[in-house]
């Protein structure tokens, strides 16, 4: 069975153990960097939903 690494929530991404210290390790150890990272992958998520729930609301006027 294939192994999840990630899932993204409304407010949250749950990301497997491997991956995130993968990511420090690439980053050379910089955690606030990869942090940071994160934080802008789930914006840029939540931007996708925020604006396809705009798209909808549109399409129903």
């Amino acid at each position: 069975m294939p192994k999840q690494r990630m899932i993204v929530t409304d407010d949250q991404l749950l990301i497997d153990m491997d991956l995130l210290f993968n990511a420090i390790r690439e980053a050379d150890g910089d955690w606030e960097q990869v942090e940071e990272e994160m934080q802008n992958y789930l914006q840029s998520i939540q931007n996708m939903v925020t604006d396809d729930d705009d798209a909808d609301d549109e399409d129903e006027d």
